[in-house]
């Protein structure tokens, strides 16, 4: 059975189309830049556009207070009970990143992963998702974000992969994502992406296909977005999650836009 559909709207299936991810190594990462910034582990930590909330969960295994924002129903439903099945306590927040608020709540890190933040299209939008989460980080906190390499859109030759496979026991998933060229708008830098997934289990085969508008942002252009946001800055970015790594263009390894701002005091 072939259609169309919302991918996000089938969490567990999502979920595995992107376990390639090694979440704890990634994790591992994000301490360390942490560390070198503000010292001993986030206390508080913020997954934003989080859907299985993955990273939130990992940091919930060592001990942070955790929090999911996601303003799906069924995604933040699959959070908790990942989290419930792994005894992490996580709180989730039904709210959409460009604009939110969470009362009584301030926190050490926030981080958005998995390139979610390219669903925020337009530069005013992004000001305030920068704005907002500023709002709920206390000084000096961190904000990791982490989005496709401009190369992907500028530079002719994409560095990330859009073609893999998984298996997780009787299920086997192919996955394929495309940007064809004739649906990106160089006005706008807003592409109309596709993915599809063909599941097979038992003999059975089905595929789910979706599509999504992302912005693709450069690196000079989140610059000026926590600059317009007036509580943000820059204090590092990387082409991977490698502590120490660079981020340009020249590095096979590089095929990540990770930024890490730093909300400034008030």
């Amino acid at each position: 059975m072939d259609g169309d559909a919302d991918l996000y709207d089938e969490p567990e299936l999502y979920d595995l189309a992107f376990s390639y991810r090694d979440v704890s190594a990634e994790v591992d990462v994000v301490e360390a830049w942490y560390e070198r910034r503000r010292g001993p582990r986030p206390a508080r930590v913020l997954e934003l556009a989080a859907g299985p909330a993955a990273h939130a969960i990992e940091f919930g295994h060592r001990g942070a207070k955790v929090t999911a924002l996601d303003s799906s129903a069924a995604m933040r439903t699959y959070a908790e009970q990942r989290a419930k099945e792994q005894g992490v306590p996580l709180e989730t927040v039904d709210a959409d990143m460009v604009r939110f608020r969470i009362p009584r709540r301030r926190f050490d890190l926030a981080m958005v992963m998995l390139d979610s933040a390219s669903h925020i299209l337009d530069l005013d939008a992004m000001v305030s998702h920068l704005r907002s989460v500023g709002a709920h980080l206390v000084p000096g906190g961190l904000y990791l974000m982490e989005m496709s390499h401009p190369a992907d859109f500028l530079a002719g030759s994409p560095k990330t992969q859009q073609r893999w496979r998984l298996t997780r026991g009787a299920r086997h998933v192919d996955v394929r994502f495309t940007s064809p060229l004739g649906a990106f708008d160089p006005a706008t830098q807003v592409w109309d992406c596709r993915i599809s997934v063909k599941v097979t289990e038992r003999g059975r085969t089905r595929v789910v296909r979706d599509h999504m508008a992302l912005r693709r942002w450069t690196a000079a252009e989140m610059e000026a977005a926590a600059r317009l946001a007036g509580n943000m800055r820059l204090v590092e970015r990387h082409g991977s999650f490698d502590v120490d790594g660079p981020f340009g263009a020249d590095d096979p390894g590089e095929w990540r836009m990770i930024s890490v701002l730093e909300r400034t005091a008030p």
